[in-house]
C-alpha cells in the first residue's frame, strides 16, 4: 500500500474521468441530499483523482463534482475554489473507482432514526433536518416514526433479525409492551415474521377503519365517543384501526336500534344483528311488497308532461325552434322517465303482511344500513292446506314464499322416539352416530342407482316449485329459487315467453301431488318417462338465473345453454317505443338506424322529437319491417332480428379459468409431478388459441344428437 498524496486542486481544473465505473445516475432525491450537505458543510470526503495533462480527472467523487459545479453555477462558490483531493496514478484509478462505489455501505436506518430523533430533541424541526441534509420531509418523517418502536425491536433490527418493513409494522401502536409481546412470539417461532402478520397480531382485537362497522358508525363519531385510534404510519393511505371494539359495536348497535324502534311500530317483530351469515334467512318464509296505486299527484304530473311533450312535437318547426324549447323538452323527457320508474316500482307491504312478518336490521358489507323486511318465522307460517283447497283458489291471507328446510327440528319434550331410546339406553350422541351411519349406507346405494336418484331429485324439485304452500322437508335437500322479477312484472306480462310458460304449465301431470306421502312419491315414480321429463325441465327452468350476456359477472354456462337450444330471442321479443326505444337516448336510436338501415333514413329522422323517433324505430324493427316501415327485404332481414347488446343467445362468452377445489380430493406425490404439470400448461396454452365457435361445437357433441333429451334420461340409459 502506497501513502496517498493529498492536494488542494482548483475546481476549474477538475473533470470527470471516463474510468469512473458509476454509469447509472443517482436519483434526484439523492442528488438533492448531497447538494444540501456540501452547501452546508463543504466537502467532507476527499475526491480521488489522477493527472491528465495540465488538469485532473476524478476517479471517485463524480457526484460531488456535479454538486460543486451546481454551486458554481448558482454563484455560491468561485471557479478557483480549492477542493481537497487524493492524487493517484492512472493505473490505480479504475480499481479505486470500483472499490469506492461497490464497497460503500449506507447508514443503518436505525442509526438515521436515532440521529434525527436526537436533533429533534435539540430543537430542530423536521423541515430543518430535511433541508440541512437535502432529504425529503417524507423520508425524515418515516425515519423518525421508528422512534415509536420498542428499543428491544430496534436492537433486533440492528442484529438483522428483522427487516425494515417489519420494524415499520410495529409502529402501528405506541404500546411497547404489546410490541415486545408480539416480537417474542415471532422470535421463538420457527416461522419468519412478515409485516402483514405483525400488523394483524397487533390489531387482532381491533376493527380496521375500512371495516363495515367503522364505515357505518364513522371514525369521527367513534373518536367523539372516546374511542382510541391506531394509525398505520407507514401506509400510503394512513389507514387506521379502531382499538375499542366494544365501544364500536355498542355505537353500531345503538344506531341500528334507533331504526329498529321505529320499524317495530309497524311489524310483528324486529331484531338488530351486527352480523348475519350468508344463509341466515333460509329458514324464514318471505312476503313481498304488493303493487299499489301511484300517488294521484304523480299521475297528474305524468299526464301533463305527456301532453306538453306531444304539443312540443306537433308544434316543432326547425326555423322557430329555440334552445329554451329544447331544454324544456329534454327536462320534461327526463322527468317523465323518472316518474315512469317510480310508478313501475310502486309497491309496499300490506298491513296483513306486516302482521305476520318481521324485519332484521343490520349492516351490509359496504357499511350501509341493510333492512331485510318481510321475513316470516316458521311458527308464524299459515296452517298447511290440502291441494284441493289450493286448487279452489283460497287466498285468505298474504301470499308467502315458504322457506327451504335445512335442519331437523324435533320437539324432544313430546317425541315417542326419544322416549323409546331413553328406555333402551341409547344416548343422543349414539343416535347421531347411527343416523350418520345409516345416511352413509343410503348415499352409497343411491349414488349407484340413476333411476331412483332421478325420481328422488325430481320429487324434491317438484315440491320446491309446484307446492309453494307446502312447508315440508324433502328427501333431498334441494333449493330452487325463482329469480326476483316482480319489479319488472309489467315488462314480462303477456309476452310470447309468458304464453309459452303457461302452455307448458297447463300440460304438466301434477295429479299425484294431491296424494299423501309416500303415496305421492310412488305415483310420481309410476309416471311415463315423457311426463317426468316435462316435469324435470319445468322445475329446472324455475331456478335458472337471470343475466344479460354482457353482464360483468355473467355465467358462461347460461350462454352455452341458450346456444345449445338455438333460442331465437328476436322471435320472442321486439324493441318497441314502450319497452325500449322510448327509454333510450335519441343518439343511440339514430346510430343503430344508421348502421342497419342507411344514413338517409337516419338523417331524415335525426331532428325529430324522441317520441316520433321511437315510433319510427318500432316500425322499422318490428316483426315485419317491410309492411310497417317500407324497408327493403335485405334491410328488413337485419332490423327484424336485431337485439340490444346482451339479449341474444350467441353462445359467446369470456373464458374463465376454473376455480381450483381441493376440498374433496386426496393428493399424493404423483399429483405434483413436474412433467405432468408442464404438459398441462402446454395444453392450456394450445387451448387458448382455439376458436370459441369450435369449442362450442365440440361441447355440443357431448350431448345426444337425436333430440333435445340428454342420453342419460332415455329409456336405454344404464
Amino acid at each position: 500500500m502506497t501513502n496517498p498524496t493529498i492536494a488542494m486542486i482548483p475546481l476549474n481544473k477538475l473533470s470527470l474521468s471516463p474510468l469512473n465505473v458509476r454509469k447509472t445516475a443517482a436519483s434526484q432525491e439523492e442528488d438533492n441530499e448531497l447538494y444540501a450537505s456540501i452547501k452546508a458543510n463543504g466537502i467532507k470526503q476527499n475526491l480521488l483523482i489522477h493527472k491528465s495533462g495540465n488538469a485532473y480527472q476524478i476517479n471517485a467523487g463524480g457526484r460531488r463534482l456535479t454538486m460543486l459545479e451546481r454551486l458554481l453555477a448558482e454563484g455560491e462558490i468561485s471557479a478557483d475554489k480549492e477542493i481537497p483531493c487524493i492524487i493517484e496514478t492512472k493505473k490505480q484509478a479504475e480499481e479505486t473507482s470500483l472499490i469506492e462505489n461497490f464497497v460503500r455501505a449506507g447508514m443503518h436506518p436505525a442509526d438515521e432514526a436515532e440521529a434525527f430523533n436526537t436533533l429533534e430533541k435539540k430543537g430542530w424541526s423536521r423541515e430543518e433536518i430535511a433541508n440541512r441534509f437535502g432529504l425529503t420531509l417524507n423520508f425524515v418523517d418515516r425515519r423518525m416514526k421508528l422512534a415509536r418502536v420498542s428499543p428491544v425491536i430496534i436492537e433486533a433490527f440492528r442484529a438483522n433479525k428483522l427487516t425494515l418493513e417489519c420494524v415499520q409494522a410495529f409502529s402501528i401502536t405506541d404500546d411497547h409492551g404489546r410490541q415486545n409481546e408480539v416480537w417474542e412470539e415471532y422470535a421463538t417461532s420457527p416461522y419468519a415474521a412478515y409485516p402483514s402478520n405483525i400488523k394483524s397480531a397487533l390489531t387482532q382485537r381491533t376493527y380496521h377503519g375500512n371495516s363495515k362497522l367503522a364505515r357505518f358508525v364513522g371514525v369521527e363519531a367513534y373518536q367523539a365517543a372516546g374511542g382510541t385510534v391506531l394509525r398505520d404510519l407507514f401506509s400510503d393511505n394512513n389507514s387506521v384501526h379502531l382499538a375499542d371494539s366494544d365501544l364500536l359495536e355498542k355505537l353500531a348497535g345503538d344506531k341500528l336500534q334507533a331504526i329498529a324502534d321505529e320499524l317495530a311500530k309497524q311489524w310483528k317483530w324486529v331484531t338488530v344483528e351486527l352480523e348475519v351469515a350468508y344463509d341466515a334467512f333460509r329458514s324464514f318464509g318471505h312476503v313481498y311488497p304488493e303493487p299499489i296505486e301511484p300517488d294521484p299527484a304523480l299521475v297528474k304530473e305524468f299526464e301533463d308532461l305527456e301532453t306538453r311533450l306531444e304539443a312540443l312535437s306537433n308544434e316543432y318547426d326547425e326555423e322557430t325552434w329555440t334552445e329554451e324549447l329544447q331544454s324544456e323538452e329534454d327536462a320534461a323527457s327526463e322527468r317523465l322517465e323518472e316518474i315512469r320508474t317510480i310508478i313501475a316500482n310502486s309497491a309496499t307491504f300490506t298491513v296483513e303482511q306486516k302482521a305476520i312478518a318481521g324485519v332484521v336490521v343490520t349492516v351490509d358489507h359496504g357499511g350501509d344500513l341493510r333492512i331485510e323486511a318481510g321475513l316470516v318465522r316458521p311458527e308464524d307460517l299459515p296452517k298447511k292446506k290440502s291441494v284441493s283447497d289450493e286448487d279452489e283458489g283460497d287466498s285468505a291471507g298474504p301470499d308467502i314464499q315458504l322457506p327451504v328446510s335445512t335442519t331437523r327440528t324435533i320437539d324432544v319434550n313430546n317425541d315417542p322416539a326419544t322416549d323409546a331410546r331413553k328406555q333402551q339406553g341409547v344416548s343422543m350422541s349414539l343416535a347421531e352416530e347411527l343416523r350418520a351411519t345409516r345416511h352413509q349406507i343410503l348415499q352409497s346405494h343411491l349414488a349407484a342407482d340413476f333411476a331412483t336418484a332421478f325420481d328422488v331429485m325430481l320429487y324434491s324439485m317438484c315440491f320446491r316449485t309446484l307446492r309453494k304452500s307446502s312447508y315440508r322437508s324433502t328427501p333431498i335437500n334441494v333449493s330452487i329459487t325463482h329469480a326476483e322479477t316482480w319489479r319488472n312484472r309489467d315488462a314480462i306480462k303477456d309476452t310470447v315467453a309468458a304464453r309459452m310458460l303457461q302452455a307448458t304449465r297447463d300440460g304438466l301431470n301434477v295429479e299425484w301431488l294431491s296424494l299423501a306421502s309416500p303415496h305421492d312419491f310412488e305415483a310420481m315414480c309410476a309416471l311415463p318417462d315423457a311426463d317426468k321429463q316435462v316435469l324435470f325441465a319445468w322445475c329446472s327452468a324455475h331456478g335458472v338465473i337471470q343475466q344479460l350476456a354482457t353482464d360483468t359477472d355473467a355465467n358462461p354456462v347460461i350462454e352455452v345453454i341458450g346456444h345449445r337450444m338455438a333460442i331465437d330471442a328476436a322471435a320472442c321479443w321486439r324493441p318497441t317505443a314502450a319497452n325500449y326505444w322510448g327509454k333510450t337516448k335519441k343518439d343511440h336510436a339514430i346510430k343503430v338506424a344508421r348502421e342497419l338501415i342507411d344514413d338517409r333514413w337516419a338523417d331524415d329522422r335525426a331532428k325529430d322529437k324522441k317520441p316520433v323517433i321511437a315510433a319510427s324505430m318500432e316500425q322499422a324493427f318490428s316483426e315485419d319491417p317491410r309492411a310497417a316501415a317500407g324497408l327493403t327485404p335485405d334491410t328488413a332481414a337485419k332490423t327484424s332480428t336485431w337485439l340490444p347488446d346482451g339479449m341474444a343467445f350467441t353462445g359467446s362468452f369470456t373464458e374463465r379459468a376454473p376455480a381450483q377445489d381441493y376440498s374433496s380430493h386426496d393428493y399424493d406425490d404423483d399429483d405434483l409431478d413436474t412433467e405432468d404439470n408442464e404438459d398441462r400448461a402446454t395444453n392450456v396454452d394450445k387451448a387458448g388459441d382455439a376458436d370459441p365457435e369450435d369449442e362450442l361445437q365440440e361441447h355440443e357433441q357431448d350431448f345426444d344428437e337425436d333430440g333435445d333429451i340428454p342420453a342419460f334420461l332415455k329409456e336405454d340409459a344404464a
